[in-house]
């Protein structure tokens, strides 16, 4: 990490990033380089989930750090919460099977993908909203990720006040085309409300794979493989104070939106060398750049064989 970065951001008054990550299952969402600065909640309900989360962090260098079991939602008290066979599929909400079967049915794979999101077990648990849950009234969170099968607006109705007032900066929200889950709302929906709140939309990155087999049978293509996606969002700028600019800025261009994230930089406050310190910073570790590499260089037809192993 170049020390520059965090003595720019102590001289215009950042101690401190506040990162929450809604469904946190495997890993939480956060920037490496300066999580010694960073606070961090996670949310993850599934009891096992939550546990493998503490034993992964229970050494860390963040500034502080919690994990908790509760589901964030548009309401309090108690809930049913679906645990289904692939845990990362366990949802407050129940699937639509019928839906799934409709659109994705014929494909090879199907069988595979029912079974996955078969719920197992429904467990109690209690869900709480962000609204109530952030007791500061002047805290802002600079980067919001929701990842939670098919409850993301239901997370974003309980946080209407934070949205209302302009407290969350950066939000990646996972949404989808089609519903798998019963009542499920999709991404023109998050769209919309984001929007009306004043946020605009960055980005949205589709879980498609590119791979599709040339000879197999029609059925087996897969050509609507990816039903969803996350969604980049921001707050407008018109909305966000210099202090906001310069987190947001350098979060995106974390996220890799150069040009946008170059913008903010550049609109509020820091002189042009100090723009430098942060536009010319690498955030891409030795390891991941040795697996892009690998990816690069590897045939298709190579790495969906190593896929399926």
């Amino acid at each position: 990490m170049d020390n520059r970065i965090i003595t720019i951001l102590k001289k215009h008054n950042i101690d401190s990033l506040f990162f929450i990550d809604v469904g946190a299952k495997d890993k939480l969402d956060f920037l490496e380089d300066l999580s010694t600065i960073t606070n961090i909640v996670g949310f993850e309900p599934n009891p096992i989930e939550l546990e493998i989360l503490k034993e992964k962090y229970i050494q860390h260098n963040f500034k502080s750090l919690a994990l908790i079991g509760n589901c964030l939602s548009d309401y309090e008290g108690e809930v049913s919460f679906n645990v289904t066979k692939h845990s990362s599929m366990s949802s407050l909400l129940e699937t639509d099977l019928g839906n799934y079967q409709k659109h994705f049915g014929l494909y090879k794979n199907f069988d595979n993908w029912k079974s996955n999101i078969a719920i197992e077990n429904v467990i109690k648990t209690s869900a709480v909203t962000l609204d109530n849950f952030i007791k500061d009234k002047n805290e802002t969170i600079d980067y919001l990720k929701i990842d939670t099968q098919g409850s993301e607006l239901k997370i974003l109705h309980g946080a209407a006040k934070l949205l209302n007032e302009k407290r969350i900066n950066i939000l990646k929200v996972e949404v989808s085309t089609i519903a798998v889950y019963q009542n499920q709302v999709l991404f023109s929906d998050i769209d919309i409300y984001l929007r009306d709140k004043g946020y605009v939309l960055v980005d949205f990155i589709t879980y498609r794979e590119n791979y599709t087999p040339v000879l197999a049978n029609s059925h087996d293509k897969n050509c609507h493989y990816a039903p969803c996606g996350d969604a980049i969002y921001v707050l407008d700028s018109e909305f966000l104070s210099n202090e906001n600019k310069i987190k947001s800025g350098f979060l995106l261009l974390w996220l890799g939106y150069y040009s946008l994230g170059s913008y903010l930089l550049n609109t509020s406050g820091l002189s042009i060398e100090e723009q430098k310190v942060f536009t010319n910073h690498n955030f891409i570790s030795f390891r991941k750049k040795i697996k892009q590499l690998i990816i690069n260089l590897c045939p298709p037809m190579v790495l969906q064989w190593f896929k399926k192993r």
